[in-house]
Protein backbone atom coordinates (compact mmCIF):
# COMPACT_ATOMS: atom_id res chain seq x y z
CA UNK A 1 0.00 0.00 0.00
CA UNK A 2 1.18 3.26 -0.87
CA UNK A 3 -0.06 6.84 0.56
CA UNK A 4 1.02 9.21 -1.78
CA UNK A 5 2.67 12.47 -0.39
CA UNK A 6 1.57 14.99 -3.40
CA UNK A 7 3.30 18.17 -4.41
CA UNK A 8 -0.17 20.10 -3.97
CA UNK A 9 -1.83 20.34 -0.67
CA UNK A 10 -4.34 17.86 -0.06
CA UNK A 11 -7.60 18.44 1.95
CA UNK A 12 -5.75 16.15 4.99
CA UNK A 13 -3.44 18.38 5.24
CA UNK A 14 -5.67 21.14 6.78
CA UNK A 15 -8.45 19.93 8.15
CA UNK A 16 -7.66 21.39 12.02
CA UNK A 17 -8.29 24.42 13.01
CA UNK A 18 -4.90 25.73 14.59
CA UNK A 19 -3.36 23.69 11.72
CA UNK A 20 -5.11 25.52 9.19
CA UNK A 21 -4.22 28.81 10.24
CA UNK A 22 -0.79 28.70 10.82
CA UNK A 23 -0.55 26.72 6.99
CA UNK A 24 -2.18 30.28 6.37
CA UNK A 25 0.21 32.72 7.73
CA UNK A 26 2.85 30.42 6.88
CA UNK A 27 2.22 31.07 2.95
CA UNK A 28 1.38 34.78 3.35
CA UNK A 29 4.62 35.18 4.56
CA UNK A 30 6.54 33.23 2.04
CA UNK A 31 8.00 35.80 -0.84
CA UNK A 32 10.03 35.59 -3.98
CA UNK A 33 10.07 31.86 -4.00
CA UNK A 34 11.35 31.16 -0.37
CA UNK A 35 9.92 29.97 2.51
CA UNK A 36 9.70 32.75 5.51
CA UNK A 37 12.10 33.91 7.63
CA UNK A 38 11.69 33.43 11.17
CA UNK A 39 12.32 37.14 12.44
CA UNK A 40 10.21 38.38 9.63
CA UNK A 41 7.06 36.64 11.38
CA UNK A 42 4.83 39.30 13.27
CA UNK A 43 4.27 38.57 16.85
CA UNK A 44 0.95 40.04 16.50
CA UNK A 45 -0.58 37.85 14.08
CA UNK A 46 1.23 34.50 15.76
CA UNK A 47 -0.48 36.04 19.06
CA UNK A 48 -3.90 33.80 19.01
CA UNK A 49 -2.14 30.76 18.26
CA UNK A 50 0.82 31.27 20.44
CA UNK A 51 -0.14 28.78 23.67
CA UNK A 52 -0.65 26.49 20.71
CA UNK A 53 2.46 26.83 18.79
CA UNK A 54 5.44 25.37 19.16
CA UNK A 55 9.03 26.86 18.05
CA UNK A 56 11.61 24.24 17.03
CA UNK A 57 15.21 24.63 16.17
CA UNK A 58 17.73 22.58 14.84
CA UNK A 59 20.74 21.76 16.92
CA UNK A 60 24.65 21.35 16.77
CA UNK A 61 23.72 17.96 15.57
CA UNK A 62 20.83 18.40 13.15
CA UNK A 63 18.50 17.63 16.27
CA UNK A 64 15.27 19.05 15.99
CA UNK A 65 15.01 20.71 19.74
CA UNK A 66 12.15 22.55 21.30
CA UNK A 67 12.97 26.12 21.87
CA UNK A 68 9.10 27.32 23.17
CA UNK A 69 6.73 24.78 23.94
CA UNK A 70 3.33 25.08 23.60
CA UNK A 71 0.59 24.46 26.39
CA UNK A 72 -0.11 21.00 24.74
CA UNK A 73 3.63 20.11 24.21
CA UNK A 74 3.90 21.40 28.00
CA UNK A 75 1.43 19.23 29.34
CA UNK A 76 2.55 15.83 27.33
CA UNK A 77 6.40 16.40 28.11
CA UNK A 78 6.25 18.85 31.66
CA UNK A 79 7.63 22.33 32.47
CA UNK A 80 11.11 21.18 31.15
CA UNK A 81 10.25 20.26 27.97
CA UNK A 82 12.61 22.96 26.61
CA UNK A 83 15.58 22.14 25.11
CA UNK A 84 14.06 18.43 24.76
CA UNK A 85 14.25 17.38 21.18
CA UNK A 86 10.32 16.59 19.62
CA UNK A 87 10.81 12.82 19.28
CA UNK A 88 10.57 12.48 23.28
CA UNK A 89 6.75 12.87 22.11
CA UNK A 90 7.61 9.18 20.24
CA UNK A 91 8.19 5.83 22.00
CA UNK A 92 11.19 3.99 21.51
CA UNK A 93 10.17 1.74 18.43
CA UNK A 94 8.96 4.89 16.04
CA UNK A 95 11.80 7.58 17.03
CA UNK A 96 14.12 7.01 14.37
CA UNK A 97 11.24 6.61 11.60
CA UNK A 98 9.77 9.64 13.59
CA UNK A 99 13.15 11.89 13.23
CA UNK A 100 13.69 11.21 9.39
CA UNK A 101 10.13 12.64 8.47
CA UNK A 102 10.68 15.65 10.75
CA UNK A 103 14.38 16.24 8.95
CA UNK A 104 12.57 16.03 5.18
CA UNK A 105 11.06 19.44 6.72
CA UNK A 106 14.51 21.15 6.77
CA UNK A 107 16.03 19.33 3.76
CA UNK A 108 13.36 20.14 1.39
CA UNK A 109 11.63 23.08 3.31
CA UNK A 110 8.31 21.48 3.06
CA UNK A 111 5.27 22.28 5.33
CA UNK A 112 4.88 18.28 7.02
CA UNK A 113 2.06 16.66 8.31
CA UNK A 114 1.67 13.92 10.33
CA UNK A 115 -0.78 11.70 12.58
CA UNK A 116 0.46 10.14 15.81
CA UNK A 117 -1.32 7.57 17.78
CA UNK A 118 -1.76 6.15 21.18
CA UNK A 119 -3.18 3.03 22.94
CA UNK A 120 -3.05 5.22 25.82
CA UNK A 121 -5.29 8.04 25.14
CA UNK A 122 -8.53 8.44 23.40
CA UNK A 123 -7.26 10.24 20.67
CA UNK A 124 -4.92 11.07 18.65
CA UNK A 125 -2.98 14.16 17.32
CA UNK A 126 -2.05 15.84 13.98
CA UNK A 127 1.73 17.76 14.40
CA UNK A 128 2.19 19.93 11.73
CA UNK A 129 5.73 21.16 11.07
CA UNK A 130 6.20 24.55 9.11
CA UNK A 131 10.09 25.17 8.30
CA UNK A 132 11.69 28.54 8.44
CA UNK A 133 14.51 29.98 7.31
CA UNK A 134 16.95 31.46 10.14
CA UNK A 135 19.16 35.16 9.58
CA UNK A 136 21.84 33.22 7.92
CA UNK A 137 18.88 31.91 5.54
CA UNK A 138 19.36 28.59 6.48
CA UNK A 139 16.72 26.38 7.20
CA UNK A 140 17.07 25.53 10.76
CA UNK A 141 13.98 26.74 12.24
CA UNK A 142 10.53 25.46 12.35
CA UNK A 143 6.49 26.50 13.34
CA UNK A 144 5.12 23.42 14.94
CA UNK A 145 1.17 22.49 16.57
CA UNK A 146 -0.41 19.71 17.98
CA UNK A 147 -4.60 19.25 16.64
CA UNK A 148 -5.98 17.11 19.01
CA UNK A 149 -8.58 14.48 17.94
CA UNK A 150 -11.61 16.10 19.34
CA UNK A 151 -10.74 19.25 20.06
CA UNK A 152 -8.33 18.75 23.23
CA UNK A 153 -5.80 16.29 25.02
CA UNK A 154 -7.13 13.46 26.64
CA UNK A 155 -5.85 10.78 28.86
CA UNK A 156 -3.45 10.18 31.98
CA UNK A 157 -0.38 11.52 32.97
CA UNK A 158 1.99 11.29 29.90
CA UNK A 159 5.05 12.86 31.93
CA UNK A 160 6.75 10.02 32.43
CA UNK A 161 6.07 8.22 29.48
CA UNK A 162 6.03 8.92 25.73
CA UNK A 163 2.71 9.46 24.74
CA UNK A 164 2.59 8.29 21.24
CA UNK A 165 3.40 4.92 20.14
CA UNK A 166 2.14 4.80 16.64
CA UNK A 167 2.37 7.02 13.33
CA UNK A 168 -0.37 7.65 10.81
CA UNK A 169 -1.00 9.49 7.34
CA UNK A 170 1.67 11.90 6.65
CA UNK A 171 1.55 14.75 4.22
CA UNK A 172 3.93 16.89 2.69
CA UNK A 173 2.93 20.27 1.15
CA UNK A 174 4.48 21.89 -1.51
CA UNK A 175 7.60 24.42 -0.85
CA UNK A 176 7.31 28.05 -2.94
CA UNK A 177 9.75 27.08 -4.98
CA UNK A 178 11.02 23.85 -5.41
CA UNK A 179 14.74 22.53 -6.10
CA UNK A 180 15.66 21.19 -9.36
CA UNK A 181 15.45 17.46 -9.35
CA UNK A 182 12.69 18.23 -6.86
CA UNK A 183 10.02 17.18 -8.54
CA UNK A 184 9.47 13.73 -8.42
CA UNK A 185 6.62 13.26 -5.55
CA UNK A 186 7.87 11.55 -2.08
CA UNK A 187 6.03 8.73 -1.43
CA UNK A 188 5.37 6.96 2.07
CA UNK A 189 5.55 3.43 1.56
CA UNK A 190 3.17 1.53 4.33
CA UNK A 191 4.49 -1.64 4.66
CA UNK A 192 4.14 -4.21 1.54
CA UNK A 193 7.73 -5.76 2.12
CA UNK A 194 7.18 -9.53 2.00
CA UNK A 195 8.98 -10.77 5.18
CA UNK A 196 8.94 -7.15 6.65
CA UNK A 197 9.40 -7.33 10.52
CA UNK A 198 5.92 -4.50 10.86
CA UNK A 199 3.76 -4.16 8.48
CA UNK A 200 2.68 -0.78 9.60
CA UNK A 201 6.42 0.27 9.45
CA UNK A 202 6.42 3.78 7.11
CA UNK A 203 9.68 4.12 5.13
CA UNK A 204 10.72 7.28 2.36
CA UNK A 205 11.62 7.28 -0.95
CA UNK A 206 11.44 9.39 -3.98
CA UNK A 207 9.52 7.64 -7.09
CA UNK A 208 9.85 8.78 -10.57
Amino acid sequence: MQLSIDTTIQPGFTQHPVQRALYSLWQARCRAGQIPVWPSLPCHLLGPFLSETVVLGLSDTNRCVIRIASAQVTQLLGDNCRGQTLDKLCAPAIKSRFERLVSQVFARQSPMSVTLLSQRYCHGAVLTVLPLLDRQRQCRRALATLDFAGGQFCGGDAKCRAPFSELGPVYYARRPCPRPKEHEPLVLCMGGKKGAQNPARPYLKLVS
